[in-house]
């Protein structure tokens, strides 16, 4: 009794650990090779409400095998959904389940593609500079996106000899991302951000005070998603979309009207005060400081400039941190205090 005791403990651990292994496409990080044949103007140019559409996605694997999926493409996002930023809007790929069971894409229902918005050579970098960050938060917590990196050519079924390639991301469903830390989506109401998770929280604006991002709320859910456990802990939130973010500096962001910023580069500390003014905080982020650097320097298809400009803006973020000056003019007076008091917590 007590050997078959262990054995389901085992299998049972066994278990909990391919629960926690994100699906095939995130497993890897090389860059995904893909085409997709669409109606292009169909797609992104004349629906005024977005709709699905026939289209082809076609990829060749490590192997050789050749995979052609027939999908469902439909365009997505609010404001690069605006023609006026965007002229390639972000899209939605959906796949039928039996149709890529031996695919990369498999376990893959519907996934958001985050593309190049502009054909200008300057968005590819953009473009990788956002799949980048998202990579960086991966060393902040394990409650974030998984992506992948693509090199997609894109035809129109209209005009099949007229081939585009530009550089776009994959991004984990919240659902999955949940599913893998044994948690599930929270939908509920969070009156203020110290209604969830104080640790994963306090990572979470210094993230954002380190890339230069003002575009999020937890309240309002703008740019953050919540996970739960279904152990009563507090929901932890979820950062997405980073392309208001300082660290990449598209053309078309700006800082929210009501801080009187001149442009997003500029950081401004957005977390509650803390009776340990975040020490335990920064010592995380100086901790990490060289694996967030590798993460950058390894990707290997940003351009040597943009690879300085975001080296340049980590760089400033860190001599902030490292000044007892500076801690304490950036965040330990800019930090909110319209509360009674300012919290604390184990």
């Amino acid at each position: 009794m007590k050997h078959l005791y262990i054995l389901i403990l085992l299998f049972l651990s066994t278990c909990s650990i391919y629960g926690q292994k994100p699906k095939k496409l995130f497993r890897s990080d090389s860059v995904l090779e893909l085409t997709i044949t669409m109606p292009l103007k169909d797609v992104i140019l004349k629906s005024q409400e977005p709709t699905e559409h026939n289209a082809r996605l076609s990829y060749t694997a490590d192997d050789g095998t050749a995979f052609n999926h027939m999908i469902k493409v439909k365009m997505r996002g609010k404001t690069r959904a605006n023609k006026q930023i965007c002229t390639f809007p972000p899209l939605q790929l959906r796949f039928t389940k039996n149709d890529v069971e031996n695919s990369v894409f498999k376990g893959q229902k519907k996934i958001k593609l985050v593309a190049h918005c502009q054909n200008d050579k300057d968005f590819e970098n953009y473009v990788q500079i956002e799949y980048l960050v998202y990579k960086l938060y991966q060393h902040i917590s394990p409650y974030s996106f998984n992506v992948r990196l693509c090199k997609i050519t894109y035809i129109d079924e209209k005009k099949p000899n007229q081939k585009n390639m530009h550089y776009g991301f994959l991004i984990e469903s919240v659902s999955d991302l949940a599913k893998r830390n044994d948690m599930t989506v929270f939908k509920g109401k969070i009156r203020n951000q110290e209604a969830i998770d104080k640790d994963n929280l306090d990572k979470l604006v210094f993230f954002q005070f380190m890339i230069g991002n003002l575009d999020w709320s937890i309240t309002e859910r703008h740019n953050m998603k919540l996970i739960k456990d279904d152990k009563g802990a507090l929901p932890i939130a979820v950062p997405y979309d980073f392309d208001y973010s300082g660290i990449v500096n598209t053309p078309y962001a700006v800082p929210p009207e009501q801080l009187y910023l001149t442009d997003v580069k500029t950081r401004l500390f957005r977390g509650f005060c803390r009776r340990d003014k975040y020490q335990k905080t920064i010592d995380f982020y100086k901790n990490i400081e060289d694996d967030l650097r590798n993460e950058v320097n390894k990707l290997s298809s940003l351009n040597d400039k943009s690879v300085n400009s975001v080296n340049k803006y980590l760089n400033s973020f860190f001599e902030i941190i490292e000044s007892e000056k500076y801690v304490d003019k950036k965040i330990v007076r800019a930090c909110k205090v319209n509360h009674q008091h300012a919290f604390e917590h184990d």
